[in-house]
């Protein structure tokens, strides 16, 4: 029982050491950053472990629009999230204030990213850019996940960065 154990855990911790790479999809590198400005509110406002949600989100949509796609091969993909805001109130939030009902506070939530597609000499083939917040509380998902609004971005932003990619020249 012991050894089954240890060897789940270690095929669950390759999985997670690899998941970067088969999430590239299509793709030989993609790299999700966060703005300072991003970076810092997320740390402070809404808890460090939504980065890895955020993170795992937009590899997870780059790579399934990636390879649906006919993409040259080699291409590295920095992602840039700019800002992002959630839904609902985060599980921080959601600690830091008790006032804050994580079913019925809601935010305009959304994220602002941005991409650089380059070669394998680090030429700048492509840029994307995508940006949605809904423009009223009413127009917003009705989604009780956090990042709902968020989500609904990165998922838009991942079918814009495989047509910008699937436009590029073939050598």
């Amino acid at each position: 029982m012991r050894y089954r154990l240890s060897v789940i855990c270690a095929t669950l911790v390759a999985g997670l050491l690899l998941a970067p790479a088969v999430l590239a999809g299509a793709f030989s590198d993609v790299q999700v950053d966060f703005a300072p400005a991003a970076m810092a509110k997320m740390q402070q406002q809404y808890g460090e472990g939504e980065v890895a949600s955020l993170r795992s989100a937009i590899l997870a949509a780059v790579s399934r629009y990636a390879r649906k796609v006919d993409i040259p091969a080699g291409l590295k993909v920095t992602v840039m999230v700019r800002s992002v805001t959630p839904t609902h109130p985060t599980r921080k939030q959601a600690g830091d204030n008790p006032s804050l009902d994580v079913v019925h506070t809601k935010y305009i939530g959304g994220a602002d990213l941005a991409a650089e597609v380059r070669d394998a000499n680090q030429h700048v083939l492509a840029k994307v850019t995508y940006r949605h917040f809904p423009p009223t509380l009413k127009e917003g998902s009705n989604s009780l996940d956090p990042w709902a609004d968020a989500r609904l971005a990165i998922e838009d932003f991942g079918v814009r960065l495989a047509a910008a990619c699937q436009k590029l020249p073939r050598k």
